[in-house]
């Protein structure tokens, strides 16, 4: 029992790390967006967020093997095995350099093909800039992947603060390049480009430096490289683990790329705000992941089963908790906060943006199961199964817009085959690892759903007494956030988390 209450003080600390930094982090990202977009141009900003876009999908290899190195590091960790845990760490690195190579050839390789069958709608003057935008984002995605297994290890160890405060370094280095833009009279996307490949890079020095430092039992060491059984079972779940990733980042971008063909530039500059916001909302959701992912994993070593369950139905739980926080006002009254934020927008850009939110939402409502699915390993018919469905989202997508219908069909789309991967995540879970459907629903899902249907009825009906102003908005936030957290206390929080909160708040007033 005193395990378990460190075990949640562990996530509870790491938690408001993670938060501070998303707090500091968001309203950099906040501001430095719109100077990016106003610097550049629709036409350009389109233009970056179309390669940009297209090099995270053909990069999809990067964030399955964050999945797979973070399992492997946290399963060992929990078997209390250091000669594992260093071939693990060894192997990671060797199997990212390799990974990183393969793409860049890749995408190299595939650049002059995107240009000469004009599969991009981008306009022939700016083909040029482009080709060298695409040079310059393949080094960054490069120092990116081969970044992933220090991530890794910060997350395996719960070193949240160290990630926090890298996070913070790159967005306030993104901020100084944002201003800086306006001083280049010509050439700002390539010089954009530049810039953004050179934080990559700075980003993974400052990370494999402190871990040199840090984690002194994980060096580098090539007689570690040598247990090939070890190597073909990270590279294996790897590799299953890479088809769901390119399923989920192929479905965002490869919209993209639909809507390009049809609209144009201007249409990507549009889904490159909702893009924007969902990162932004990612923020929120990733933060509580990160947090439990790393004890969820460990759970999986020590075979405790018991503790497997609760922290996959509150991670869940509090990550939609919170997502539902945070959309609500949004999708009320986006219209006036994108006038605020960003002046102007491209046509589509409210409807892409509602949509995005309720797609986060629903793929929200399985984040546990997605976690708990990873730590058993067993990924070959899950792996499947989800994506076939998410790859679905593009040719029906296609149809609809060659068809005629309205732009933002083609994220409706998306949130319909959404909904089936949430039903087949869940019949997994309940497969692989015994998850309860009934309990998961019960506990994890519904309550957030009626708590997000009563507050938004109170909220739409507040918006109808009023006119549409910045007063509106702060009152409707803060309307919300009372609503949620009164109301939270006794739809959400069971006995136990609520004992658990009064017992915590009584020691830190103590304190003070």
């Amino acid at each position: 029992m005193q395990a378990t209450m460190q075990a949640t003080g562990r996530i509870i600390f790491n938690t408001v790390v993670l938060y501070a930094k998303i707090i500091i982090c968001m309203g950099i990202s906040l501001y430095t967006i719109p100077l990016v977009f106003h610097a550049l141009g629709s036409s350009d900003y389109g233009i970056y967020n179309l390669i940009s876009g297209i090099i995270s999908m053909l990069a999809f290899m990067n964030g399955a093997m964050t999945i797979s190195t973070q399992r492997y590091l946290s399963v060992t960790i929990g078997e209390n095995n250091p000669e594992k845990l260093l071939q693990v760490y060894n192997q990671s690195i060797l199997l990212h350099i390799l990974l990183g190579t393969v793409v860049v050839v890749i995408i190299e390789a595939l650049t002059p093909f995107l240009f000469s069958f004009h599969i991009l709608n981008i306009p022939a003057e700016q083909t040029g800039t482009a080709r060298l935008l695409i040079h310059y984002m393949v080094a960054s995605m490069f120092f990116t992947i081969i970044t992933v297994p220090l991530d890794a290890v910060l997350n395996a160890y719960e070193n949240m603060l160290v990630f926090s405060i890298t996070g913070i370094i790159e967005a306030t280095l993104k901020l100084i390049l944002a201003l800086s833009l306006p001083l280049f009279l010509t050439g700002r996307l390539p010089i954009y480009g530049f810039c953004i490949a050179l934080i990559a890079v700075i980003l993974f020095l400052i990370k494999y430096i402190y871990c040199y430092r840090k984690y002194k039992q994980l060096r580098i060491n090539f007689e570690a490289c040598r247990n090939r059984k070890l190597f073909g079972e990270i590279t294996g779940f790897a590799g299953w683990n890479m088809l769901t990733t390119l399923a989920v980042v192929g479905r965002i971008q490869g919209l993209a790329i639909v809507l390009n063909h049809f609209l144009g530039t201007v249409a990507n500059a549009a889904y490159g705000f909702a893009i924007q916001v969902n990162g932004v909302l990612s923020y929120f959701t990733g933060t509580i992941q990160k947090s439990v992912n790393p004890q969820l994993m460990e759970s999986e070593g020590t075979r405790d089963s018991n503790r497997q369950l609760e922290l996959t139905i509150g991670l869940t739980k509090y990550s939609t908790l919170i997502l539902c926080i945070i959309a609500l006002p949004l999708l009320l009254e986006l219209p006036y906060i994108f006038k605020l934020w960003l002046g102007e927008v491209p046509e589509n850009s409210i409807e892409f943006t509602r949509a995005i939110i309720i797609l986060a939402l629903i793929t929200q409502t399985s984040a546990g199961l997605m976690s708990v699915v990873q730590s058993s390993g067993k990924l070959k018919w899950y792996v499947i199964s989800i994506s076939t469905t998410l790859f679905c989202t593009l040719p029906i997508a296609y149809i609809l817009l060659a068809g005629g219908t309205a732009p933002v069909w083609a994220l409706w789309t998306a949130c319909i085959t959404e909904i089936v991967a949430v039903a087949l995540r869940l019949y997994f879970a309940h497969r692989l690892k015994g998850i309860p459907v009934l309990l998961y629903l019960k506990k994890a899902v519904l309550p957030n759903l009626l708590l997000m249907l009563i507050i938004g009825t109170i909220l739409w009906g507040f918006i109808q007494l009023m006119e549409v102003s910045l007063t509106r908005v702060i009152l409707i936030v803060l309307f919300d956030v009372v609503l949620y957290l009164l109301l939270s206390w006794h739809l959400i929080f069971s006995s136990s988390e609520q004992m658990y909160l009064k017992t915590s708040i009584k020691r830190i007033r103590e304190k003070c």
